[in-house]
């Protein structure tokens, strides 16, 4: 037991730090950053997109590179990335300089998360579901000590600003990154007829629908993410209403995805996974039918308990499909659809807002596509490795 809380704490820090200050900083340290060096709304949009693209490059890579050099090895390659990242981020001067150091961060995020959930279910393969949960809260926590220190550390550090956040944020991943080169340890896998068992994953009806599925959730799971508080605010609600409301979400996510997981090893993936799209559905429906304060709280609480959850539980039943050796694999293959569904989720949110009907409209569509993933579901199999 303490072994596993020795892993899971180590690996928490890595997502809080490699995905959470690494990926998801990003946003709250921008507008401070394109002041500081005098770039256009276009030019600081497109270092996100560098950002994004950095990591769907990289995720589909992160489980051929795991199977030959090792997931540890991986991991370890990723964290160096991404601290190289931040710390291109402290002096970086111009944007092209901006481009590549935010491309590197993304990229090494990617190559910390696939392998450090294929050794978290090789370690742990009857609690697949409570760590893979608890390592995904990381990057709720991310989030909520970015939105927490970034503030703090420019009303602190005023001289530094926005590149003394990058700093500390390079700092404290480097600190972690040592202290997960100790603390984890390379599973070692028993190896099967690796000709045959390549043949046999990739051509898996299951692997490919729970691929299809993970598309479509990232179509439309960023909906309510990126566009609640305009939703509230059309209503006319109060920025700090709106916010505070957002804020509900952001905080029942942190607990969400453990919860789900550990759910999960009780009952069975396919059953959590049902159950966790259909609360979805209904996080979307509801403020099409309660336009008031009370819909979206309950949408928030709903939605950012169960958006996580849906997360952790395809990745489980994914990781079902194949052997110990290969999970890091598959994850990163079904990444890839994901990634793709996340690209295009907020342009066709927008073009709908815009064009088609409102906002109301927007989220009509995701509880749909949601609905549509509960019948993709239902023909997954039920046996649980």
């Amino acid at each position: 037991m303490k072994n596993f809380w020795m892993f899971v704490i180590t690996g928490m820090l890595l997502i809080v730090t490699t995905t959470g200050f690494g990926r998801m900083a990003y946003g709250i340290i921008l507008p401070f950053m394109q002041e500081g060096l005098s770039f256009t709304t276009f030019q600081s949009g497109y270092l996100g997109t560098m950002l994004f693209l950095g990591y769907l490059l990289t995720v589909g890579l992160s489980g051929v590179l795991t199977t030959h050099i090792g997931a540890k090895n991986v991991l370890l390659v990723g964290g160096a990335c991404v601290i190289l990242g931040l710390m291109g981020l402290v002096f970086v001067t111009n944007f092209s300089w901006a481009a590549i150091t935010l491309f590197l961060t993304g990229a090494g995020s990617a190559l910390v998360y696939t392998p450090l959930l294929s050794i978290a279910i090789n370690l742990y393969p009857k609690k697949r579901g409570t760590v893979m949960g608890l390592l995904m809260s990381g990057a709720g926590i991310g989030m909520l000590l970015s939105g927490l220190l970034v503030p703090f550390m420019l009303q602190r550090f005023p001289t530094l600003g926005w590149r003394g956040a990058w700093l500390v944020f390079a700092i404290l991943t480097l600190i972690v990154v040592l202290l997960a080169s100790w603390a984890i340890k390379q599973p070692n896998f028993v190896e099967k007829d690796t000709v045959q068992e390549k043949t046999t994953t990739w051509r898996s009806k299951q692997l490919y629908i729970i691929a299809g599925i993970y598309f479509a959730v990232g179509l439309v799971y960023l909906i309510p993410n990126l566009y609640q508080t305009s939703y509230m605010k059309s209503l006319g609600l109060s920025n700090g209403l709106a916010g505070s409301i957002y804020a509900i979400a952001g905080i029942v996510s942190i607990g969400g995805a453990p919860f789900w997981g550990m759910l999960a090893d009780r009952m069975g993936v396919k059953k959590a996974l049902t159950t966790a799209l259909l609360l979805s559905v209904v996080g979307d429906l509801l403020p099409m039918m309660f336009e008031n304060i009370g819909g979206f709280i309950l949408s928030s609480i709903i939605w950012g308990s169960s958006l996580g959850g849906v997360l952790v539980l395809i990745q489980m039943k994914a990781s079902q499909q194949v052997s110990p050796q290969y999970v890091a694999s598959a994850i990163g293959f079904i990444s890839i659809f994901y990634a793709v569904g996340q690209m295009m989720g907020p342009g066709l949110a927008g073009w709908l807002i815009e064009h088609a009907g409102g906002f109301s409209v927007a989220y009509g569509f995701g509880a749909t596509v949601f609905f549509l993933c509960i019948l993709l579901a239902f023909s997954l199999n039920t046996e649980e490795s």
